[in-house]
């Protein structure tokens, strides 16, 4: 199975040793071992599944069970675990030819074997993984220094900024503003009049070096706060004139 580059199992070992257990509790084995046997699992798990029963030969390229997941299924405890050294050495070459020292080999050491089977990132990660359970369900001694491959951290997209809103466009700038300092004025401020229809102007006072973000914002805030005040107004019992009060 390995004259060719495959993939070897990246799924959870956990996952594998489930499915494995419940084959051994029906009495009858499937016809196949496909996606409708494991369909109570997620897509991207049936598919990893599959490809590590394959890995293994357990089951053949039309999905049918083979003679070796017939005798793992039928074997005893002591002989699932000798099943399954024999077939890790088998489906991992690199357990049994001599070319790899297990005892002794670094993280790195097994992480670059790994990589001849044409994975990177998680899959790495994943695949060394599944390999360190079975090899200690098996039996099988791994160097202590070995551990798998921390995963990647995900690339963060880039947040791309929102277009300011209209109003910000048209919110006038230091430089661009019409209104003069008021007499009052603080130093570093800018006196804006407000016209109030029959009554004398409002006005508000604001720093006069704000960026188009800044007035975007006080733009926003300043209609919430007078939005908010003109209804708390509104709900308040009008104030009596002072000669009611004398």
């Amino acid at each position: 199975m390995n004259d060719k580059i495959v993939r070897p199992p990246y799924t959870s070992y956990r996952s594998f040793e489930s499915l494995l257990n419940e084959l051994k509790d029906h009495e009858v084995m499937p016809a196949v071992i496909d996606r409708s046997t494991l369909q109570k699992r997620s897509g991207s798990e049936q598919s990893a599944l599959l490809a590590t029963f394959k890995w293994f030969d357990l089951i053949d390229e039309k999905h049918a069970p083979t003679t070796l997941l017939e005798s793992y299924i039928a074997a005893d405890q002591d002989q699932t675990k000798s099943l399954l050294k024999e077939m890790i050495e088998r489906s991992y070459t690199f357990v049994s030819d001599g070319t790899f020292n297990l005892r002794n080999a670094t993280s790195n050491q097994m992480a670059d074997k790994f990589r001849q089977y044409d994975i990177s990132g998680s899959t790495l990660t994943k695949s060394v993984a599944f390999f360190l359970s079975a090899a200690k369900s098996a039996g099988i001694f791994v160097s202590p220094h070995v551990k798998a491959p921390a995963a990647p951290v995900g690339t963060a997209k880039k947040k791309t900024a929102k277009p300011l809103p209209a109003t910000a466009e048209l919110a006038p700038t230091p430089s661009t503003s019409s209104h003069h300092p008021h007499p009052h004025a603080k130093p570093g401020m800018i006196h804006i009049p407000i016209p109030i229809m029959g009554m004398n102007d409002g006005s508000i006072n604001l720093p006069d070096n704000m960026d188009a973000r800044q007035w975007a914002s006080v733009i926003k805030m300043t209609e919430f706060i007078l939005q908010n005040y003109r209804d708390t107004m509104a709900a308040s019992p009008p104030a009596k004139a002072e000669d009611e009060l004398i």
